[in-house]
């Protein structure tokens, strides 16, 4: 063993059970990010990015103002506000597509099927 390999098993020595249990899963998840694949990187990667949202306030802002809007009972300041809102969320969607896109692509099959593996519907909202 290398000096600080002998040193670092001599620090581990003085950890109390509980210490060392958790210093050894530490390690072992080290060791397991380190073999993952370049592959299952990345769908971690675009999973994360498929799975952006708004924060929950926001979404539930654009419901009270939709429903609003669908009772014909929004202020001007407040369909201001639900556009904007929108925006984001086709924006949202936008790049979603877009990572689905690629996920189905690395994963080779169709976004259609990626989509349904993943349990997404087809209407993408924030």
């Amino acid at each position: 063993m290398n000096s600080s390999v002998t040193t670092l098993f001599h620090e581990a020595e003085r950890l109390d059970n509980r210490s060392l249990d958790a210093f050894i899963d530490d390690i072992l998840s080290l060791r397991i990010r380190r073999e993952t694949p370049d592959k299952q990187k990345e769908e971690a990667m675009l999973l994360k990015k498929i799975n952006r949202s708004l924060p929950i306030e926001q979404i539930q802002r654009f419901r009270v103002l939709n429903q609003k809007r669908l009772e014909d009972d929004i202020s001007e300041p407040e369909y201001a506000e639900l556009l904007i809102l929108l925006h984001k969320i086709e924006k949202l969607n936008v790049s979603r597509l877009k990572y689905l896109t690629s996920l189905a692509r690395l994963r080779k099959v169709s976004v259609r099927e990626l989509m349904n593996q993943l349990g997404i519907s087809n209407s993408l909202n924030g």
